[in-house]
């Protein structure tokens, strides 16, 4: 298998972000699950982030059309594509998206080596030009979401909009739904893609995801679900993976893909508690060796709980998720 190309196989779980608190470095990670729908002998979703989980600079989530390997092959192909865009693109998006329309191109002739058939993909795909931004853009009926930490749960709110026949107020094609994507890759129905510019802090998430998702799972369980897995220091890959079984528990036969990106915090409790530690350790040596007692000495175990207790105080009501 070419190590270039997208895959949506089974991987081996990934260590949860939660349970490597020892590392120095935030920044984003990144993590997906994919599923194929209960009616289709293969998967025609794909999800990628490149160049790896830890150091996402694309992260993307394909949705194949057109049945059999077409649809198959026409999201590995797209992903790739996407993936290969110069790094002096990411933050400009009208190179953004000439850079996607020449996916078309790219996703017609890999089918064509093929078959005579005809085959397409959706999208939803971001690309990172520093660790805080992103710019997404999505073709079709693929979404991005944005997740950000409130006191209970996260707040979820659906950065794209799905380009279907009922969006653009147009005509399905016989044996078609309003709800059907109007927009493809691969079929020349590219259009002009809108760019969307986010902001990504610390503990914030990206979702993206696929029609076998969102259209069975509400913004309000996709938020619980995300909320509950992090609370419980689940990993990324787990908690895509139960929004899958959610959308497939809530009656999706369609492929089901979830992509989440992580803003991890550069300081963490623990980072904190360690510095503090060594803080306290050095000042009551220095106390205690020197030239005179002073007025009042207090056991490292002392100062280290009251370190602790104001940390508490200040710190959110749902602190377990960093713990």
């Amino acid at each position: 298998m070419n190590k270039e190309t997208p895959v949506h196989l089974p991987r081996a779980a990934a260590a949860s972000p939660f349970h490597q608190q020892w590392r120095w470095h935030g920044g984003l990670t990144a993590a997906y699950a994919s599923e194929a729908g209960s009616g289709h002998a293969r998967n025609e979703d794909c999800c990628s982030h490149v160049p790896s989980a830890e150091r996402p600079g694309f992260c993307g989530v394909a949705d194949g059309v057109g049945g059999g390997a077409h649809g198959e092959i026409a999201s590995r192909v797209l992903l790739t594509h996407c993936a290969q865009a110069p790094k002096e693109t990411y933050c400009d998006p009208a190179r953004l998206i000439d850079w996607l329309t020449q996916a078309d191109a790219q996703v017609r002739a890999a089918i064509a080596r093929r078959t005579d058939q005809a085959g397409a993909a959706t999208l939803a795909a971001a690309w990172f030009p520093s660790q805080s931004t992103a710019y997404l853009l999505n073709v079709g009926d693929c979404r991005a979401y944005q997740l950000k930490p409130r006191k209970q749960r996260y707040a979820i709110h659906q950065l794209t909009v799905d380009q279907t026949y009922a969006s653009f107020a147009q005509q399905p094609p016989t044996n078609g739904r309003p709800d059907d994507p109007a927009r493809m890759v691969g079929a020349g129905a590219v259009g002009v893609p809108p760019v969307v510019k986010a902001q990504i802090r610390e503990r914030e998430l990206l979702l993206l995801c696929s029609d076998g998702v969102h259209k069975f799972v509400s913004d309000d369980q996709i938020a619980d679900v995300v909320s509950g897995g992090l609370s419980h220091g689940n990993s990324l890959e787990t908690i895509c993976n139960a929004l899958v079984q959610a959308a497939k528990k809530n009656g999706s036969h369609d492929d089901a893909s979830a992509l989440l990106v992580l803003s991890r915090p550069w300081f963490t409790p623990r980072w904190f508690y360690g510095c503090a530690l060594a803080a306290v350790l050095l000042l009551w040596f220095l106390s205690a060796h020197g030239e005179g007692p002073p007025e009042k000495t207090v056991s490292p175990v002392a100062q280290i709980q009251s370190v602790g207790e104001r940390t508490a105080r200040n710190g959110p009501d749902w602190t377990g998720m960093w713990q």
